[in-house]
């Protein structure tokens, strides 16, 4: 199946996002020794860079609701695989090259089950509601659709974003989150024709204005300490998160850049930057430690384009090492070795 390009550089971008917001995040939790003559300046500065990459999940599923799971099982192989070509190599290299790290059986068996990544299962899970759902979404009337997906949002939004001491929705990390956003992608494919007349000039506002008023609840929450705000603000299931992650979705919709072979092999090894950057002991003992001293070593306004420089290199490095996994499936497999 070809994939429309302008879809696979929203693709492109939420993994740029991801990495970067855990750039972001990594630079709130050190805390003051960054912000030495202008604290509360740059804090705040470093609030609204966290808030604009907040989306980055929510922009992956919605994604894939957008263009709809189909349920394969040469899919889910490729999917796994992928998932343990990064994990098992790198546990590997880590072991070889840092003498702290040592050999832990209780590790390798998380490697092996993918729980070592948090996305993973939970994205695996969708994948395998993905053929009880479709048939909904094929075959419900938009007014069928509509009220089931208001009522789901809505109770996520009351008892899993607003209630800070419910557990079940996890933020919006957890299964039936990505059921809501999935469904939500798929509804937006479907009406986007009618919401044709909304300019991308009014999509890019709204997104700005969304991710805006977000970092303003953050900000409120820094300053006054109050922890019931904070958690407001920082969720994937928040609905400010997921309406400024569709306003992005129909955004790139509107989009018109036609057929880009290297948009297209761009995309198809993006989530290789996730598996490498986000395997715990690699976060930990490199991707952090280097954020780390970048901000400890410069001032903010000095460090940040160091910091896009460096997550630019970084997913440059990753699509090429992904070329090494892609070549490897192919000779033991059939099947494309995509897991989109």
């Amino acid at each position: 199946v070809v994939r429309d390009s302008n879809m696979e550089l929203y693709r492109i971008v939420a993994m740029l996002l991801v990495m970067l917001f855990h750039v972001f995040g990594k630079i709130d939790q050190i805390g003051d020794k960054l912000f030495t003559d202008t604290l509360e300046t740059m804090h705040i500065v470093n609030l609204l860079f966290t808030s604009a990459t907040f989306v980055c999940v929510d922009m992956f599923v919605l994604l894939s609701g957008w263009y709809g799971i189909n349920t394969r099982w040469s899919k889910v192989k490729a999917f796994i695989f992928q998932v343990l070509f990064y994990s098992v190599s790198i546990y590997l290299i880590m072991l070889l090259c840092c003498p702290s790290i040592q050999f832990s059986w209780s590790f390798l068996a998380h490697v092996f089950i993918l729980d070592d990544y948090w996305f993973v299962p939970v994205y695996l899970m969708l994948y395998l509601f993905a053929p009880a759902i479709n048939p909904f979404i094929k075959k419900s009337t938009d007014k069928e659709f509509l009220t089931l997906l208001i009522a789901i949002f809505a109770m996520q939004s009351i008892y899993g974003w607003l209630n800070y001491r419910e557990s079940g929705y996890m933020e919006g990390c957890s299964p039936i989150s990505f059921l809501i956003l999935y469904m939500i992608g798929a509804y937006m494919r479907r009406t986007a024709p009618r919401l044709s007349n909304i300019s991308r000039k009014t999509l890019f506002s709204s997104y700005l204005a969304l991710i805006t008023f977000n970092w303003v609840i953050a900000v409120a929450a820094k300053y006054l300490h109050n922890e019931i705000l904070l958690q407001i603000a920082w969720q994937f299931s928040s609905p400010i998160i997921i309406l400024a992650s569709v306003c992005l979705l129909l955004l790139f919709s509107r989009i018109n850049i036609g057929y880009s072979k290297t948009i297209n092999w761009i995309a198809a090894s993006s989530f290789a930057a996730f598996l490498i950057h986000c395997f715990p002991l690699f976060y930990e003992k490199v991707y952090s430690t280097i954020v780390t001293q970048i901000a400890d070593s410069f001032s903010y306004p000095v460090a940040l384009p160091i910091l896009l420089l460096f997550v630019l290199v970084f997913y440059i490095l990753s699509i090429l090492i992904d070329q090494i996994r892609l070549f490897i499936y192919r000779k033991i497999s059939s099947t494309p070795a995509s897991s989109r």
